[in-house]
């Protein structure tokens, strides 16, 4: 299945209101794509841009938020180092961040030398990860069609709060679907409302997701009009004066 049929699939039957994203991490900015020069305040601003765009960003792109540039699996340079772990101390000072959770934070450990960034749709590469911001019942579906909440002993999806983008780097490592919470600055540089969630793809998953999602959307609409009767229906029954049973 090639990109764009991923991304319509996803689109079509989720009802997104705004496109997929697709990460790659490379050593090398592939040919015909744009570089960027810019400097932006955090690595999830990219996440927005790639709404829009394809391009390259290297390493020294993503130095503005430590944190950042840790979880996308990029080393700080020396001379940026005390920031970033003035930021981290800050968060844990004010009670943001517990200093026990820094050594848990997750990074890419694929080796690569920048990211490529992208609609999935006109992706031409094949992802590491995909990443859809969504609604909560959207996120139900993608979690319902990635297996990850199959009834089992252990359910298997991870939701993760912050920083948002240790979901990035816990799906590209571990190769399974991972949800995030969000964080106040992932809403703020990748402007995620506050009624969304992120869901982070591997990409070896978008096929999968992809054949079962159409299924998944199309059975959950016939329970919706189920519900949707049988509630009328006791409604009904109780303004008539009938007793009803479940």
């Amino acid at each position: 299945m090639d990109n764009q049929t991923r991304a319509r699939v996803l689109v079509d039957d989720l009802k997104l209101e705004r496109a997929p994203v697709a990460f790659a991490f490379v050593d090398a900015p592939p040919e015909g794509i744009a570089v960027t020069a810019a400097t932006e305040p955090a690595a999830c601003t990219f996440w927005r841009q790639a709404e829009h765009g394809l391009f390259y960003a290297a390493a020294d792109r993503h130095q503005e938020c430590g944190v950042g540039a840790m979880t996308m699996g990029f080393d700080v340079p020396v001379e940026r180092m005390s920031a970033a772990m003035e930021l981290i101390d800050s968060m844990v000072n004010i009670g943001y961040l517990d200093i026990d959770e820094t050594a848990h934070l997750p990074m890419v450990q694929k080796p690569h030398q920048g990211i490529v960034y992208g609609p999935l749709a006109s992706f031409p590469l094949e992802p590491d990860v995909a990443l859809a911001i969504v609604t909560p019942a959207q996120g139900m579906l993608l979690a319902e069609a990635s297996d990850a909440v199959t009834l089992r002993e252990e359910p298997g999806l991870p939701t993760m709060g912050r920083p948002a983008c240790a979901a990035v780097a816990w799906s590209a490592n571990r190769g399974a679907v991972a949800m995030s919470l969000g964080c106040v600055g992932a809403r703020t540089y990748a402007e995620v409302p506050d009624d969304r969630v992120l869901v982070v793809i591997p990409g070896a998953a978008l096929d999968g997701i992809a054949e079962r999602l159409g299924t998944l959307a199309q059975a959950n609409r016939d329970l919706a009009a189920f519900h949707v009767k049988k509630k009328a229906d006791f409604a009904a029954a109780a303004a008539g004066g009938e007793t009803t049973t479940a």
